[in-house]
């Protein structure tokens, strides 16, 4: 094989690693064509100068969000003029993105639903999805029911009716009832097919069972969710559409005592059958909780506010940066135990959700991001030399150079007002925040633990989501309750459940002494004869990743260089191939080497385990384990 350099530090790399400047961030792509003129993503780029680059980034950032610095104020935050975009989930909670909630079926209760692009079983079908606006209208149907939507049934129960299939017209004509729908099944198990996969949830590939209820309007009275509830039970509905998590994303008319309130006792009643029930607790920030969210037996949901950053969980100056969002507490008693409401957090503001396609809204977002591209010189309009930024250091003295951010002020500023006005993030995107989305993401964790482990039943998913969460110890606990979901984790834990394919075998990213190891009945897969002269007080980082379609696996970071085919993992039986490494104090940023039938050349992945990560300056984070 002929080698192949770094274009900017010339040092040796592997081909196959330097392709992945493709994945580089825009931040990362314009320092490195400063650093090398004319380069571009396809010269390729080794992860230690993408390390190099993203750290200058993150040195440029701005303490503040300059979104406040322009008036009007733009739509959300975000701390350098390169990175103006909202961070996905899996970025500011990591997920275990390898389980997508495959053969799991959610079901939904919300004001109205929309067969959107994102909720389809095979994306690549969609023709174009990056320009969906292109498509007619009258086309949209057949293009998605070519690409199978994960709809598997619709109920339609407002106004006193039921009306069942998903070819009743209230499913399609996207009326604005539909939205809120349309949010929390996109936000919970959207595949992000219009974003190129960036704006996913949690639960990518689950099915939905989507449930409409309420009045004309939008309006849903507290005897219309009981009905829904309802209907899910008679018959054991949720048992013939293979029913194992229920999200509710809607709220009572008043405040009762569970026992006393028919919405309560319904949603008990699903729980009792082993299904995992997740409620909004609402977002007036009050002390009081409204139907069915002070069900003992229901999971509720609060919210908190990240800022959109990226933050890790093991940096207590970093977790500081949290803050609660407004949602309502409370305090019931389930026999004689307190439970104290909301149990958990998760995401409460700046969630991507997608835009209603029928409506004219949509069609407005695609024109306020095609004035948006022209203006900022990313459309391919405007010379370069007009959109150079000023502070760029390679600028000639005799260029034109206009920031392209404060020239043409009033065109800016209207189209701000628009952007503020729809709350744009992206062509097919707005931001959403509030309990209804927050909930959306635990109960999409939740369909990744039955995918993970299907005998845990709704009981045992509660009780692993709260022992996996993350405290927040400075925030008051009745807030907060057990603290902030950990999607990776709380995944993990159900591999290693009774039942899970993982029992047995240590976390990925742990670091333990040679004796600790010794422990785990390993089925003769793991050796550890070459680190039997290492003391009882040294560490060793066990490292492991479940993916039984594999054909080889191998650890790829700083530690080896970036080599693909340096530090190998071993396969056991059950498809969980695993290693050791003894690393130097310190923090080690690493992936995973994936070969596969359908990759041979190899692909990398972060560690769905591990719940650190670090920038890595490409669009999905390195994983980071910590030796101290």
């Amino acid at each position: 094989m002929t080698e192949t350099r770094c274009p900017i530090c010339h040092q040796p790399c592997d081909p196959r690693i330097l392709a992945l400047a493709v994945t580089v961030t825009p931040a990362v792509a314009t320092l490195a064509v400063r650093k090398a003129s004319g380069w571009r993503s396809v010269d390729g780029l080794c992860p230690m100068c993408v390390a190099t680059l993203q750290q200058e980034v993150m040195a440029q950032r701005s303490q503040n969000s300059l979104h406040s610095t322009v008036e009007p104020q733009t739509t959300f935050p975000y701390y350098h003029r390169d990175e103006e975009r909202l961070l996905n989930q899996s970025a500011r909670l990591p997920d275990y993105h390898t389980l997508t909630g495959a053969g799991v079926t959610m079901a939904f209760l919300d004001s109205g639903y929309y067969p959107h692009p994102d909720l389809t079983a095979t994306p690549a079908r969609l023709r174009n999805p990056l320009a969906w606006h292109q498509h007619p209208p009258q086309q949209w149907r057949g293009l998605l029911e070519q690409a199978e939507l994960r709809l598997v049934e619709y109920a339609d129960l407002t106004d006193g009716g039921e009306r069942i299939g998903l070819h009743q017209p209230s499913l399609w004509d996207g009326a604005g009832d539909s939205w809120h729908g349309q949010m929390t099944t996109c936000v919970a198990a959207g595949n992000g097919a219009l974003s190129g996969g960036y704006y996913r949830g949690y639960a990518p590939e689950a099915a939905i069972v989507a449930i409409k209820i309420g009045r004309g309007g939008g309006r849903i009275p507290e005897e219309d969710i009981l009905r829904g509830l309802q209907w899910l039970l008679e018959e054991e509905r949720w048992q013939r559409y293979g029913v194992r998590v229920v999200n509710i994303s809607v709220g009572g008319d008043f405040p009762e005592a569970w026992q006393n309130n028919p919405v309560c006792r319904a949603a008990h009643a699903l729980a009792q059958r082993g299904v995992f029930v997740a409620a909004a607790a609402g977002n007036r920030g009050v002390d009081e909780l409204l139907a069915p969210a002070q069900t003992p037996t229901v999971m509720t949901v609060g919210g908190v506010e990240d800022h959109n950053r990226a933050w890790r969980s093991g940096a207590p100056e970093q977790m500081e940066t949290l803050s609660l969002y407004h949602h309502n507490t409370g305090r019931i008693l389930y026999g004689h135990t307190p439970i104290h409401k909301p149990e958990i957090l998760a995401l409460g503001r700046w969630l991507p959700a997608p835009v209603l396609p029928p409506s004219h809204v949509f069609y407005e977002m695609v024109a306020i991001d095609h004035v948006r591209r022209v203006l900022r010189g990313e459309a391919g309009d405007l010379p370069a030399t007009l959109m150079r930024h000023a502070a760029d250091e390679n600028a000639r003295p005799d260029a034109l150079v206009v920031d392209p951010d404060h020239w043409m002020p009033e065109v800016w500023q209207g189209l701000r007002q628009r952007m503020n006005a729809h709350k744009w993030v992206h062509r097919y995107y707005q931001h959403v925040d509030g309990t209804s989305v927050a909930v959306t993401q635990v109960a999409a964790v939740a369909a990744q633990m039955v995918q993970a482990n299907a005998r845990l039943d709704g009981h045992s998913l509660r009780q692993l989501l709260i022992e996996t969460a993350l405290p927040l110890p400075h925030l008051l606990p009745r807030q907060q309750g057990v603290g902030l979901l950990q999607p990776a984790r709380a995944v993990a834990a159900a591999l290693r459940t009774a039942g899970g394919a993982l029992t047995g075998f240590p976390y990925s990213g742990s670091v333990l002494r040679v004796s600790e190891l010794q422990k785990w009945r390993l089925h003769g897969t793991l050796s550890l004869q070459e680190y039997a002269t290492v003391g009882e007080d040294d560490r060793l980082v066990y490292f492991g990743v479940w993916l039984p379609r594999a054909v080889r696996i191998a650890l790829v970071g700083a530690f080896n260089h970036w080599q693909p085919g340096a530090s190998p993992l071993q396969a056991t039986p059950g498809g969980w191939w695993h290693g050791v490494l003894r690393l130097a104090p310190g923090e080690h940023a690493y992936r995973f080497w994936v070969e596969d039938a359908a990759h041979p050349q190899g692909w990398w992945l972060r560690d769905p385990e591990n719940p650190n990560t670090i920038e890595s300056g490409y669009q999905d984070a390195h994983s980071l384990v910590i030796v101290e």
